[in-house]
């Protein structure tokens, strides 16, 4: 948000009928300290409510973001938000949440992340738990007369994640679209079942290196990433590509080799191919490890 972001959102928070199940709607004035405390978190805790912004015309319909809240006598990271009225029904809030919701655990140690509201705000709470969140409790509140905790663990999203990974990785088995690219088959995996963005290297070997500082070793856990060196014949001369695969539990990987296929962590190490050497297994990643890879890393 931005100072000159008060009109815009004075369309939102000071509507009677958007602001029906909080306190007060506000006036200009409210809406500007509104902005002025979200700027003060992000300087201070480093996020808050954020600007939701169409992303065809840059237009503000409202805000969605993190913030910490006194819940039930605990401060706890708390998320937001509230869309234009003319807005609303199409979407966006659970867009906008589900993206705070990946950032917060994606930059942040919380173990969980809650939303508040009064118990009567129906809409708010739906929107919540479209984006993995469960009831944890009501309690009485003088703001609210009841609020409604919902909540999603750390672990619960985690889980969420590699079961879409390896639900899509598991529908493209016996393909050959994947063939020779096993790093954009892993990261498809990740990224495009859960409409999340990872940061990794040019190839196996490179994002095994990236990640080398939390490598684990024995048989794999499920929904981890495994990596190889592999020695392959490049134009000029051999080359360690690596190799990698998605750990399905039992010490079995769905991997792309000619095809997607599934093999034990072990047995791929007597693979080969025309183009190169054997496989050598160095490792197992948690998938809460490559999330937190940073563009620039």
């Amino acid at each position: 948000m931005k100072p000159d972001d008060d009109q815009a959102l004075f369309q939102v928070l000071g509507d009677p009928e958007t602001m029906r199940h909080y306190p007060c709607t506000f006036d200009g004035q409210r809406v500007r300290d509104w902005i002025e405390r979200n700027m003060n978190r992000y300087r201070n805790d480093g996020f808050g409510l954020w600007a939701v912004c169409l992303k065809d015309t840059g237009e503000m319909i409202g805000d969605c973001g993190l913030t910490l809240q006194n819940i039930h006598g605990e401060i706890l990271p708390e998320i937001g938000y509230h869309i234009r009225r003319d807005c609303q029904r199409k979407g966006y809030a659970g867009e906008a949440a589900k993206a705070v919701r990946d950032w917060t655990f994606r930059n942040t140690d919380y173990p969980a992340m809650y939303s508040c509201c009064k118990y009567t705000n129906v809409p708010s709470f739906r929107t919540a738990e479209s984006i993995g969140m469960h009831f944890v409790r009501e309690y009485p509140d003088e703001a609210n007369g009841r609020s409604h905790v919902s909540a999603i663990s750390r672990k619960d999203w985690l889980n969420e994640l590699i079961q879409n990974m390896i639900r899509w990785a598991e529908d493209r088995l016996g393909g050959t679209e994947y063939a020779g690219w096993c790093l954009s088959f892993v990261e498809d995996a990740l990224e495009k079942s859960n409409g999340i963005e990872i940061f990794g290297g040019d190839s196996a070997k490179e994002s095994a290196l990236l990640y080398a500082d939390r490598m684990c070793q024995g048989k794999p856990e499920r929904g981890v990433f495994v990596f190889y060196d592999r020695i392959c014949q490049g134009p000029d001369g051999p080359v360690n590509w690596g190799h990698c695969g998605i750990s399905l539990g039992g010490g079995r990987i769905i991997h792309a080799w000619d095809t997607v296929r599934i093999d034990d962590y072990r047995e791929i190490e007597a693979m080969t191919a025309l183009s190169g050497d054997h496989p050598k297994y160095l490792g197992w990643v948690a998938v809460e490890r490559i999330l937190k890879q940073k563009e620039n890393d």
